[in-house]
């Protein structure tokens, strides 16, 4: 049991590790402008090719970066979740430990 604490507390500093660190990117479809968000959804890079200059109006880029953004975040909140999911998912259950069936301390 205590062995199966100690794998749940390591996975934990593992997942906040991982969440801490995330990081999102994502790219318009002509691939001259992308955006890249942190672990907290904001913007951390914005890269705009010359030639999307010449190819956007402004309201246009402006429109652009805006969905990029969200794109990036939507990306990001997805990954956020697998971790999360990945970390809370208990192994073994109660029922495994009930039954004396879970591993860990088995040899």
């Amino acid at each position: 049991m205590l062995a199966e604490l100690d794998r749940q507390r390591t996975e934990l500093d593992r997942a906040a590790t991982a969440l801490s660190t995330l990081t999102s990117r994502a790219l318009s479809t002509d691939r001259l402008v992308s955006v890249t968000v942190n672990a907290r959804g904001l913007l951390v890079d914005v890269t705009i090719e010359p030639l999307a200059l010449r190819r956007y109006r402004a309201d246009q880029l402006a429109a652009l970066l805006t969905g990029l953004s969200g794109q990036a975040d939507e990306a990001l909140r997805r990954q956020r979740e697998s971790i999360l999911r990945a970390a809370a998912d208990p192994e073994p259950t109660l029922a495994d430990v009930r039954d004396g069936s879970g591993r860990g301390d088995d040899v």
